[in-house]
């Protein structure tokens, strides 16, 4: 049952909802992203990451790690990872990823985790991304650690 239910009305709402999210994240973080293709998943990560980007780095693409499948950030208190997990197989190949190592620096934001949902014991918060009858939403959940962090962004957002 999610904590936190956000109905996206146009893309600030999503922009907002990433910055504030970005203000709550420490590391060893993992942030779960699910939704279908084109639900919001990496814009929202991109929202993310911009605004926890060093100034220095400010204005940079932020793609999606389809291709690379983890791109690390050098942000303004550690290094982040996004991670789109949709073309991995096996858990050998997660390990092959250094998810763990960039867990030890910084958060992770992971797009298609559904190989990856209990692979960890961190701190984690899964987003779901809902499309019903052309209506968008984001849903919350707390899995471990992130439910006094959901509390503090609900007074700023519909729920």
């Amino acid at each position: 049952m999610p904590e936190l239910i956000v109905n996206l009305d146009n893309e600030s709402t999503t922009q907002s909802l990433g910055i504030a999210l970005s203000e709550l994240i420490k590391i060893g973080d993992i942030i779960l992203l699910e939704g279908e293709m084109g639900s919001g998943k990496t814009f929202l990560a991109r929202s993310i990451i911009s605004n926890l980007l060093e100034e220095k780095y400010k204005g940079i693409e932020i793609p999606s790690p389809t291709f690379t499948l983890v791109q690390e950030y050098n942000c303004k208190q550690f290094i982040l990872g996004h991670a789109d997990l949709y073309r991995i197989k096996s858990s050998n190949e997660l390990e092959a990823l250094g998810i763990d190592n960039i867990l030890e620096r910084g958060p992770v934001l992971i797009e298609w985790p559904g190989k990856i949902k209990n692979f960890y014991e961190n701190d984690t918060l899964e987003i779901k991304f809902k499309n019903i009858n052309e209506k968008k939403s984001i849903e919350l959940t707390n899995i471990r650690g992130w439910k006094k962090r959901i509390n503090l962004i609900k007074s700023d957002h519909n729920g």
